[in-house]
């Protein structure tokens, strides 16, 4: 997020010059942000599609440096925004999966809608998961959001938003069982390139590898632990964060995360809002403790998500009785 964020705070002479900057820049750079990277596979990785046998709806907000202010009335309070919707459903050997992502960040916005399938084998006493995906990644450049040092320059448009779309796709592996899970994918396969109104500069998506993996500890009776593990990496740079969670009584669960980039410190938690386990809220509060002052202001998400039982297929069992006999 380092270059994004300068993007949108710094003034820029030419278009050109700005599209030259956003090509150049660093790790998964296109890809939204998540603390709670640990609860929202799917988006990480096409092979999560129904991974853990459950129907499973998310909806997910992140608002990154909030109490940002910009200076002047065209940052609309500065802060970086993405929200997330996800859906992913087993059916038999098989799992599927969609999520559309929304990313703001001043000028730039990103869309990304997402169709996964998964096909699921038993090996070692778990399940290898392999998925793919395919689907749509949308840029738009707002030039009513730009400020030009010469109002004249032809190359700020004005209030014009320019913006393209390209085909996109992932390709996945997964392996879980009782005990632990792990996964490695490879996203923007394709590479596709943006020029945004721009002939002399491409803004590709650089293709991102996703390796994160959890180990379940059963502590004791009412206490389980957690911990986790990120590497985002563009092969010539990488990110890491890990942590790990501790769930009490299988209903309510706190944790903490260290995100390598900016030295981040993310405190997590949530809790089971139902009974029977199906609707879950949880949340994370990031701390920056070094880096760049000028993101000092703390960051924050909120996902609830919802688990339906698990589809049943086949003919319905015969239920006997000593009055009727079938």
């Amino acid at each position: 997020m380092t270059l994004t964020f300068i993007l949108r705070h710094f003034k820029w002479n030419r278009l050109l010059a700005l599209l030259v900057l956003i090509s150049s820049g660093a790790v998964a750079q296109k890809d939204a942000q998540f603390s709670l990277f640990s609860l929202n596979q799917l988006y990480l990785n096409p092979a999560a599609a129904g991974a853990g046998q459950a129907t499973r709806f998310q909806l997910m907000h992140r608002t990154q440096y909030a109490g940002y202010q910009g200076i002047n009335t065209k940052d609309q309070g500065g802060a970086l925004s993405t929200q997330l919707f996800s859906f992913s459903m087993p059916i038999k050997n098989f799992g599927i999966g969609f999520y559309a992502v929304n990313d703001r960040t001043g000028p730039l916005s990103y869309q990304d809608f997402k169709l996964s399938a998964a096909y699921r084998l038993p090996v070692m006493g778990g399940n290898l998961q392999l998925g793919a995906s395919a689907g749509i990644f949308r840029q738009a450049l707002d030039h009513g959001k730009l400020r030009a040092i010469d109002p004249d320059d032809p190359l700020i448009l004005g209030d014009v938003t320019i913006s393209e779309m390209h085909p996109d796709v992932a390709v996945g592996a997964r392996f879980e069982n009782e005990t632990f899970h792990v996964g490695l994918s490879l996203n923007h396969l394709l590479q596709p390139k943006y020029k945004l109104g721009s002939d002399a500069a491409t803004n590709p998506l650089a293709r991102t590898i996703y390796l994160n993996a959890g180990v379940n500890l059963e502590v004791g009776y009412l206490l389980d632990v957690q911990p986790i593990v990120l590497v985002k990496s563009d092969i010539s740079t990488y990110s890491v964060e890990g942590g790990a969670t501790v769930t009490y009584n299988k209903r309510f669960w706190v944790g903490g995360t260290y995100r390598q980039q900016d030295a981040f410190v993310i405190i997590m938690g949530g809790l089971y809002l139902l009974p029977d386990q199906s609707l879950r809220l949880s949340g994370a509060y990031d701390m920056v403790i070094g880096g760049n002052k000028t993101k000092a202001p703390s960051s924050f998400e909120v996902l609830l998500s919802y688990d339906l039982p698990s589809p049943k297929f086949g003919k319905k069992t015969i239920i006997r009785t000593p009055r009727f006999r079938f």
